[in-house]
């Protein structure tokens, strides 16, 4: 595993209030495998600068970035994950927490639907780690055919698209992305990145 995708032991009191709306057969995935409710808030300012965004959360987990999302911004959000029991409690979750009209949850491959159908898209290096046991050489196998899939679908992304990054996704932006903005999550050590797709991407007001 890689030591950069592990969580300090104190997680926020935030983090924790949530994890207990997750059924309790699923909460020890949350350190490693979802996005920290303040960098899902800080995530959500920069996939969604504008009113009325589509965003795309790949790999979507138990929908803990589309929900923040969704209470933090006027953004819709749909999540793609492959796992039922995660798609489930991701659907309990957006109406238990009253986004259920703004997110959407499909169960299915990641590659199964069109990227250019959303404005923004997010990765937190979804490939990464297994969720669930696994196979290691299979998984090392899936994992590399997976990166070079994520490649070649962010190069086929319109002009515009924003593309926001949490600990990278496991391979390179293509060359048609323009950096516009990084930050360094001091909590856990982590890179929060934004790319736009097309030539010259202008750096949004007040952004370093």
């Amino acid at each position: 595993m890689n030591p950069a995708r592990k969580r300090r032991p104190g997680r926020s009191i935030t983090d924790r209030a949530f994890d207990q709306l997750i059924p309790s057969e699923l909460r020890h995935l949350s350190a490693r495998h979802w996005t920290p409710v303040d960098v899902a808030i800080r995530a959500t300012s920069l996939l969604s600068p504008t009113h009325g965004a589509r965003i795309l959360d790949v790999g979507s987990g138990a929908g803990k970035l589309c929900a923040v999302g969704a209470l933090s911004s006027s953004a819709t959000w749909c999540g793609i994950e492959q796992h039922e029991p995660l798609v489930d409690t991701a659907r309990r979750l957006a109406r238990a927490l009253g986004v259920g009209q703004r997110t959407m949850f499909v169960q299915g491959d990641v590659f199964s639907i069109d990227w250019r159908d959303f404005d923004a898209l997010y990765l937190y290096n979804p490939f990464e780690l297994p969720v669930f046991q696994s196979d290691p050489a299979q998984h090392a196998l899936q994992y590399s055919v997976q990166i070079a899939r994520v490649q070649d679908r962010l190069a086929s992304l319109p002009a515009g698209v924003r593309v926001v990054t949490y600990h990278g996704f496991g391979g390179v932006i293509p060359s048609s992305f323009e950096l516009v903005y990084q930050e360094r999550v001091p909590s856990v050590g982590l890179d929060l990145v934004l790319w736009m797709q097309g030539a010259r991407a202008r750096r949004e007001p007040g952004w370093s």
